[in-house]
């Protein structure tokens, strides 16, 4: 239900796509040239190197042998790639100076621009609020400006804390790869399942991410509820609560990447410019959906579809809980 219902609400909010995609596009830029000051000299110096195009071209190989099923080559890639990161580590420590510049340039950029994009969200999250609410049409500018210092607080929280959260599970997922290389004695059938268990482990733990921090926004936005406040509602999910919505988050992401892929595959890319800000709008309006159903509270799918809450299914009138 809360994934039809948040469909339904996307597809009748569509034009917000094309909104949000030209605020991406603005990050975008700005997130191009500060990593053309900041981060093109030292990776222009790390791609040229032996060290890095030998573990591409190594990887270039697995995958190779991957679609060949050469077992001689996939039973001895864990060790030499091993060896591989160990010689371009070798030359990073070399130049610690400009890989310490370069790691502390790349945080900088990565937190500006998930504290922007993050800003945006929570934005086009009060512009679906008030349509699910009364219906109305809030210009997305005038809700940036009337939000800004919440969203901005939100955001000095959430950002660093799932920016930390999504290094740890990208480094689980790696050494959780190289574990069940190691474990899988056939080589063909280690890489296949070593390499599909690590993408699942990722994508659960995204999902578990999104359940867990999805009431926050809703709360703030909807009910006017402090940080505190709202992060409290957010982690205080129950069990069954917490199994539906993640279910619904795992399922999403699952189709939001085969979307994704598929449109950039069979247009050459130009299906993301779609795509994208369509898996932003989705997330959110899931965020929303699920938590007005939780809460009891009626909302707008479109002009002519008031969802209630199961238990009033009443003819009263739904503007009677608003006062003119």
């Amino acid at each position: 239900m809360v994934f039809k219902n948040a469909l339904n609400l996307l597809i009748d909010n569509f034009v917000l796509n094309f909104k949000l995609l030209l605020y991406k596009i603005i990050i975008g830029v700005l997130a191009i040239a500060l990593s053309a000051a900041l981060l093109y000299p030292t990776l222009n110096m790390l791609f040229t190197s032996s060290a890095f195009n030998d573990v591409l071209d190594l990887l270039h190989q697995f995958f190779k042998a991957l679609a060949s099923g050469d077992s001689a080559f996939l039973a001895g890639f864990a060790p030499e790639l091993q060896d591989k990161i160990s010689a371009l580590l070798a030359f990073i420590r070399e130049r610690s100076s400009n890989v310490v510049f370069f790691f502390v340039s790349l945080t900088a950029i990565l937190l500006i621009t998930r504290f922007l994009g993050g800003m945006g969200n929570y934005v086009f999250g009060k512009v679906l609020d008030d349509r699910m609410s009364s219906y109305a049409k809030t210009s997305v500018s005038g809700a940036f400006v009337s939000n800004l210092g919440r969203a901005a607080l939100w955001h000095v929280v959430y950002v660093p804390v799932t920016f930390v959260y999504d290094i740890l599970v990208v480094a689980l997922c790696y050494l959780f790869f190289l574990i069940l290389l190691s474990i899988i004695s056939v080589g063909v059938i280690a890489s296949v399942v070593a390499l599909m268990l690590s993408v699942a482990l990722l994508i659960a733990s995204q999902a578990v991410k999104l359940t867990l921090f999805s009431d926050a926004v809703p709360a703030m936005v909807s009910d006017g509820m402090s940080l505190g406040a709202a992060l409290k509602k957010s982690f205080r999910i129950g069990r069954s609560r917490f199994a539906s919505l993640f279910a619904t988050y795992l399922i999403t992401v699952y189709i939001i990447l085969l979307v994704n892929v598929l449109g950039a595959i069979a247009s050459f890319g130009a299906a993301l410019l779609i795509t994208i800000p369509m898996t932003y709008i989705m997330l959110i309006a899931i965020q929303f959906v699920s938590y007005y159903e939780d809460n009891k509270k009626k909302y707008f799918l479109a002009a002519d579809n008031i969802v209630k809450p199961k238990e009033d299914k009443s003819e009263e009138n739904f503007y009677d809980d608003f006062e003119i």
